[in-house]
């Protein structure tokens, strides 16, 4: 059953933050059960205490908030929020602590390959439950400057979004996990003959089609990609004519190019989680916005244009 007050239309906040209260109440519980596999999350030149210390902290403020949020979502309860986004800043505080911990010591990296997923899908989790409070969604504002000086603000604007973007995801987070990975311990990845550049290649033409999509949407939209900032008018020209979400699948292309060139799994599990967080979460909440906001006309778009396989043909504005 659909659920209109969260922004992908789905319950996956409040199941979420139920099955994080009992995954950490089960973790600690093994733990308990089982000492001898305490040993796998204790940093070198630490103690078994130290790790025991954070058992209260857990089950009393992460696992209880989860419990306690994912209940009132689904009794429609008013603390459902604030609950929630106090899971997800424990959550967090954690993560940033076991890798901390994990770069001081140079060991316990397990931790952090647990934590840093848990913290992504908790504020997810509670970003999710907060449509009507958190204002995702808006127009960018047209000011009372010039129709150019207008577009050439958001053609800056899209430029600086796509290279905070482009930096952040492709790389500080790919380098990121790729660190982890050897920290862990895990098995090495792929590889192939002319790997590189066949990364480098590809990673070339998805950019390409990537700041092409942003362009036409700054310059044809009146607006930037960024769901706070969105077009005025719906973009069905350049790529954009072809394909729907060209920026996401040159986004996902990019970071599977990178996951080529480093021949990492793990990366391109990264990616794969980023394209269905994308697909089941992002994607609902975004069409239904789309549909509000520009009503037939982009019904009849969604309706000839698809998603992820382009057309063959440009799309003119005619009926499917």
């Amino acid at each position: 059953m659909s659920d209109p007050s969260t922004y992908s239309g789905t319950r996956f906040s409040g199941w979420y933050l139920l099955l994080q209260a009992a995954v950490f109440a089960g973790w600690w519980a093994w733990l308990w059960a089982r000492p001898e596999a305490r040993a796998w999350f204790v940093p070198q030149g630490a103690g078994e205490p130290d790790l025991m210390a954070f058992l209260l902290p857990d089950l009393c403020v992460a696992a209880a908030t989860s419990c306690a949020a994912g209940v009132a979502f689904f009794l429609r309860l008013r603390w459902a929020q604030p609950l929630a986004w106090f899971s997800a800043g424990a959550v967090v505080y954690a993560a940033i602590y076991c890798l901390g911990w994990a770069v001081q010591r140079q060991s316990g990296w397990l931790n952090v390959a647990c934590m840093l997923p848990a913290a992504l899908f908790a504020t997810i989790a509670a970003l999710d439950a907060g449509r009507g409070t958190v204002p995702i969604f808006r127009r960018a504002a047209q000011g009372h400057d010039g129709r150019s000086e207008r577009k050439r603000r958001h053609v800056l604007a899209t430029l600086a979004q796509i290279a905070v973007f482009w930096s952040f995801f492709l790389f500080v987070v790919p380098a990121c996990v790729a660190y982890v990975e050897r920290g862990v311990g895990w098995p090495p990845g792929f590889a192939f003959p002319g790997q590189r550049v066949v990364g480098v290649a590809a990673f070339a033409l998805l950019s390409a089609l990537g700041l092409a999509s942003g362009m036409t949407m700054a310059g044809f939209g009146q607006g930037t990609p960024l769901p706070f900032d969105a077009p005025n008018r719906l973009v069905i020209a350049g790529p954009y004519a072809y394909l729907r979400n060209p920026m996401v699948v040159a986004g996902l292309g990019q970071g599977l190019s990178v996951a080529v060139w480093m021949g990492s799994w793990t990366v391109v599990l990264y990616v794969i989680t980023g394209g269905a967080i994308w697909q089941w979460l992002v994607r609902p909440a975004e069409e239904r916005d789309l549909a509000e906001s520009f009503g037939a006309e982009y019904e009849r778009y969604r309706a000839a244009v698809r998603c992820w396989l382009p057309r063959a043909t440009a799309y003119r504005g005619e009926a499917p």
